[in-house]
């Protein structure tokens, strides 16, 4: 028997809230290079992340007819496949990169896929309105709170009591070579800059912390699952030094080198990337955390 679907408000059909962001920093750099960057490179990011997707998505248990928030959505790839397993029900995809939220709304209307709507938002301070969700999901989009105790306290006034949450974090930098065979890291070796400092990627790396926020959220059930799936990165070291080098994390590190320099460091760039390298292309191992946790 089918669940009854329960009417949306009107805001998540097409909020009218002004977009309001806390976390200007985030903000900033998602509506700009690495927001533009995550639009260029989205196919080569979801294919990446697609076993890891798949994982948090099976977890979810998404049923017929109920409604699913998707946090940080970006170019709205799990949005689109939540709305998908909805079916009557509906999937809302909230991130505060307008430039995103716009190529996530074109490629869900390119989709046919009617039942997912994005919206402009900061999740730690949008009014969703109260146990509206049934399910909440977020791949890799919940490490980037400015406050995440009044985010995760947000999220769960989104959803009603007995409602869903699973969400992908990663482990330690250490398990995920994708963060330490770069430009930055290949230049610190070779002395041309310090060490690259904490990354926000990883601030809900420790289950203690992670377990304590949302305890106090108005968690219960919380569970930790170690996931370990290969990434492909690309076809081949070339496809990956590329991309690699057109990142805003390199051109900021390239900046003001010398060719010499410039050319050495994409050395030791390659030389590290080759480790993981194969005829079926470049291959990393993706170490992350998927997290599942009830509104009590």
């Amino acid at each position: 028997m089918s669940r009854p679907v329960r009417p949306i408000p009107g805001c998540v059909r097409r909020c009218s809230v002004a977009f309001v962001a806390v976390n200007a920093e985030q903000a900033e750099d998602w509506n700009g290079a690495s927001g533009r960057e995550f639009i260029e490179q989205r196919e080569r990011y979801e294919r990446m992340l697609s076993r890891l997707t798949a994982a948090m998505l099976a977890s979810a248990q998404i049923q017929e007819g109920e409604n699913v928030l998707d946090i940080g959505c970006g170019c709205g790839d799990v949005t689109i496949l939540a709305a998908r397993a909805a079916g009557r029900g509906q999937a809302l995809g909230a991130d505060f990169s307008r430039i995103q939220v716009a190529e996530a709304r074109r490629l869900a209307a390119a989709a046919g896929v009617a039942n997912a709507r994005f919206e402009v938002a900061d999740v730690q301070v949008h009014p969703f309105g109260a146990g509206i969700f049934d399910v909440v999901l977020s791949k890799f989009g919940l490490m980037f709170f400015e406050d995440p105790a009044a985010a995760f306290g947000n999220v769960r006034k989104a959803l009603r009591r007995g409602g869903r949450l699973a969400f992908l974090c990663w482990r330690a930098r250490a398990e995920n070579p994708c963060f330490t065979t770069g430009f930055a890291e290949a230049a610190a070796v070779l002395g041309l800059r310090e060490p690259p400092g904490p990354n926000a990627a990883f601030s809900l790396a420790g289950p203690a912390r992670v377990g304590e926020l949302l305890g106090g959220a108005g968690f219960g059930g919380i569970e930790f699952a170690k996931v370990d799936e290969p990434m492909l990165v690309g076809r081949d070291v070339a496809d990956v030094l590329e991309c690699e080098r057109a990142s805003p994390g390199a051109a900021e590190v390239l900046a003001g080198l010398s060719p010499a320099q410039a050319a050495g460091l994409a050395e030791q760039v390659r030389d590290r990337l080759m480790a993981y390298a194969s005829p079926g292309g470049v291959v990393l191992p993706g170490a992350a955390w998927l997290v599942t946790a009830q509104a009590t």
